[in-house]
C-alpha cells in the first residue's frame, strides 16, 4: 500500500468535517418548531465539492495500484 496523497487526506478530512457538520445540523433541526421549513442549501454546495474530491482521490488512488 502506498503513502496517501494531500488531496486523499484533505478528502477523507473534509467528509469527517461533513459528518460533523450534519449531525450538528439535525441536532439544530430538532430544535426548531414543527412548523418551521428547513431548506438545506448549504449542500448545493457542499454535496459537488465532496463529490469532486471523492472522484479525483478514488482516480489517484487506482492510478498508484497500477504501478
Amino acid at each position: 500500500m502506498k503513502k496517501l496523497t494531500k488531496t486523499q487526506i484533505f478528502t477523507i478530512i473534509a467528509c469527517i468535517g461533513y459528518i460533523i457538520w450534519e449531525i450538528t445540523v439535525q441536532v439544530w433541526e430538532k430544535s426548531l418548531p414543527p412548523s418551521d421549513p428547513v431548506i438545506r442549501v448549504d449542500l448545493l454546495l457542499i454535496f459537488p465539492i465532496l463529490a469532486i474530491l471523492i472522484i479525483i482521490s478514488l482516480v489517484q488512488f487506482i492510478k498508484s495500484q497500477k504501478k
